[in-house]
């Protein structure tokens, strides 16, 4: 089952001069006929959802009602809406820029099952991005969440939606993609989560519960090194288009049961086996994982392959794929304030499970290019 494409018209712009809405009361009639194209009569918000970036799910009705049987009538507007959180956090405004960026430069080149898109714009005024899309939930579709494990063959379908992305962006060319060189940088923020004041707070302050990590995986210092390493060999040969949050929590479950990606805020370059480790560990219990993971990678490559990139052989890459699971602890930092405490438990649980498996640290610590300092 695939979306059916939004018919032609106004999709929006990128770093336009005109102001958009940042605050709930200024998404208006007005504001949508506008971007839409045709008079809306009516917009009826039917539920807000403030978060990271807010969803804000409206009912629409046009002055000419035969403009139902073409436009949409069930929407959500997403991007910043909360002004107290972009004043405290103003990178903020970079993150909505990307996923508006990803559906305005991305979507059209990649045929992977997204929801259509009535709109994707930027500003240069406030800073906001803003993607209108389909309202999924009015559609009966469900929405990925990180304690509901995938079956195998969910993920093996959700596999194949990634190798879509990876293999029309394989390369990331600079002069094809330089917009990815601005917004939040991953390295940046998994450094960020891991000075010394946050760390203590994080695995050993009992008030804040800290998740269940392997004790030789509390070593921070060798932690950073690790990661800095994973950084510094990453095989320039992989780069792609990464949708780089990659998780169970950031899909959506067609009607039929098939899979897509949704939160394209992450957006950046990166090896290909960024969000592959990630999605596939995340998604499954372990120990389906464990009995599945050759098998799912093996089909990732052959998709891959097939949708025109490159042909690799698992024992090429198997190496690269063992040490891209550590990516996966950031679930360990992340503060409950950031993801409800049981989601992070049980993604910190599956991820560390990976690495101890794969024995991800001993591989980037035995690697000549080893970084030894913190």
């Amino acid at each position: 089952m695939s979306f059916p494409a939004p018919p032609p018209g106004p999709k929006g712009a990128l770093d336009s001069s005109d102001a958009l809405p940042v605050v709930v009361d200024n998404v208006t009639p007005a504001w949508f006929s506008k971007i839409l194209g045709r008079p809306v009569g009516s917009a009826e918000l039917v539920e807000p959802i403030h978060g990271t970036a807010s969803k804000l799910l409206y009912k629409l009705a046009y002055e000419d009602s035969s403009d139902a049987s073409t436009l949409p009538t069930h929407v959500c507007v997403k991007g910043g809406f909360n002004p107290a959180l972009v004043k405290l956090h103003p990178a903020l405004n970079a993150v909505y820029r990307r996923e508006a960026e990803f559906f305005y430069y991305i979507a059209p080149i990649v045929p992977m099952r997204l929801p259509p898109v009535w709109y994707c714009g930027s500003d240069t005024v406030s800073g906001q991005g803003i993607v209108v899309l389909d309202d999924l939930k009015a559609k009966r579709y469900t929405f990925g969440n990180p304690l509901n494990a995938w079956p195998v063959s969910r993920v093996r379908a959700g596999v194949e939606q990634l190798a879509l992305l990876h293999a029309r962006t394989w390369g990331a060319e600079p002069a094809k993609f330089p917009w990815l060189k601005e917004g939040l940088s991953l390295r940046e923020v998994i450094l960020s989560m891991m000075v010394e004041s946050e760390w203590a707070k994080r695995f050993y302050d009992a008030v804040a519960c800290p998740p269940s990590v392997p004790e030789h995986m509390k070593d921070r210092l060798r932690i950073i090194r690790a990661f800095k390493t994973l950084w510094r060999t990453t095989n320039p040969a992989h780069v792609a288009v990464a949708h780089g949050d990659a998780h169970v929590g950031n899909t959506f479950v067609t009607p039929a049961g098939e899979p897509g990606f949704l939160d394209w805020q992450g957006l950046h370059a990166n090896s290909f086996l960024h969000d592959v480790t990630y999605f596939i560990t995340g998604a499954l219990t372990i120990e389906d994982r464990r009995a599945s993971e050759v098998e799912l990678f093996e089909h990732y490559l052959a998709a891959l392959h097939a949708a025109g990139g490159p042909k690799l052989a698992r024992k090429d890459v198997w190496d690269e794929y063992r040490k891209h699971h550590l990516h996966g602890f950031a679930w360990a930092l992340t503060p409950p304030a950031m993801q409800p405490k049981e989601q992070v438990d049980i993604m910190t649980a599956r991820h560390c499970a990976a690495i101890a498996d794969h024995q991800s640290l001993e591989l980037l610590e035995s690697l000549l290019e080893y970084v030894t300092e913190a």
